[in-house]
């Protein structure tokens, strides 16, 4: 009897060692590698945040998959601020984003493209130290910190007019330069393994907790004062400055290149607010990131009640996102202010007849850059 007990506590032990995987560094992206995922923006999901052997039932996600390109860090054009770097995502006018890959450590240098704050500027943002992705190897109940540094100066007269105008009402007196500084810590705590289904299939997973705490300021350099902190002054110009905190559960597989799934949730009550998940269906539309051209999709498309609009690749600027009915008759049209290059749009259709439709984004110029049909059902 004491044998057979034995029996089954040993094979008890045997059964958990397989089932927490470990997740190694031949899962970091590398040149050439195509990566898809998914993206549910209103989830009905409910997940475990920390565990043992958990089952993650993540069936029900359903959203528009995005197509992205590993490329190599030479072709990027700022590549020569990375000398590290090894891969690289984006191309202009999308923001260029370099890592290093070894086989301990995937981190992020920075990027190249559109500045943190909004306000106009093209910068070149270099992560001092390089901000951790993920270590090698990674296992259940591992932890790690850590923290980075960006500044980056401009002198005043260097600055857009157009810019040096909206900034000037914020100053009592014209400053020298200004300078934009992003401090982020990061604490990663791996809190659960188990398995997570989802539409494409059921994965082995551990399971990451991620804090990011990201402080966003601007100081200006004003004679005789040297450098001030103008962050609360320039409020009302930008959205972004100030202390950003999220948290996101960040899902990895032992064979897969992308996560499994990366949950967005609120950093207060922890309510879901994304979800981006792994795809392999190549049998509808995708929506290929590593092209240059702007482009708008609706989702879901026919619609019933409520839809999204996922707009990539788009300059920022101002733009009109209008509906017709089929006669070409507008029936409805929303301002929309791009600040990043991809973005999100949402719609309740509930009150518009079932029927078929054309949706258009045009330009402060009037110019329209795509045109598409949508349909719209009732129950």
């Amino acid at each position: 009897m004491k044998k057979n007990i034995l029996l089954f506590l040993f094979a008890m032990c045997v059964g958990n060692v397989i089932a927490q995987i470990t997740v190694t560094h031949t899962t970091f992206p590398e040149p050439g590698d195509t990566l898809r995922m998914a993206v549910d923006n209103n989830p009905d999901i409910e997940m475990e945040t920390a565990g043992e052997n958990i089952t993650w039932d993540f069936s029900s996600l359903d959203g528009p998959i995005f197509e992205n390109i590993i490329l190599d860090a030479i072709q990027g054009l700022a590549t020569a601020t990375y000398p590290n770097a090894t891969i690289m995502t984006g191309q202009f006018p999308l923001p260029e984003r370099y890592y290093e890959t070894t086989s301990s450590k995937y981190t992020s240098l920075g990027y190249s493209g559109q500045d943190p704050v909004g306000i106009g500027l093209d910068v070149v943002f270099k992560n001092q130290p390089a901000l951790v992705e993920r270590l090698s190897p990674l296992n259940y109940n591992d932890d790690n910190s850590s923290t980075s540094f960006v500044r980056v100066p401009y002198a005043w007269d260097d600055l857009p007019s157009a810019l040096v105008d909206s900034l000037a009402s914020g100053f009592p007196i014209t400053p020298d330069s200004i300078a934009i500084e992003v401090e982020t810590v990061r604490d990663d705590e791996v809190d659960a393994w188990g398995n997570i289904i989802l539409p494409v299939g059921n994965f082995d997973v551990l399971m990451v907790r991620r804090w990011d705490v990201t402080e966003t300021s601007v100081k200006a350099y004003f004679p005789f004062l040297e450098w001030v902190d103008v962050t609360d002054a320039l409020s009302d110009l930008s959205p972004l400055l100030g202390k950003d905190t999220s948290l996101t559960f960040r899902f990895y597989n032992d064979i897969s290149k992308e996560p499994i799934a990366v949950v967005n949730v609120d950093a207060v009550d922890e309510s879901i607010k994304s979800a981006r998940y792994k795809s392999i269906d190549i049998s509808t539309g995708v929506i290929k990131l590593y092209e240059k051209k702007a482009n708008i999709y609706a989702y879901p498309n026919p619609a019933i009640d409520k839809i999204r609009f996922d707009v990539v690749n788009l300059p920022r600027g101002t733009y009109n996102l209008k509906i017709y009915n089929i006669l070409g008759i507008e029936v409805w049209n929303q301002k929309h202010q791009s600040q990043n290059t991809n973005d999100t749009i949402q719609l309740d259709v509930s009150n518009f007849k079932k029927g078929t439709y054309l949706y258009s984004l045009v330009d402060d110029k009037g110019k329209r850059l795509m045109t598409r049909r949508l349909v719209i059902l009732r129950p």
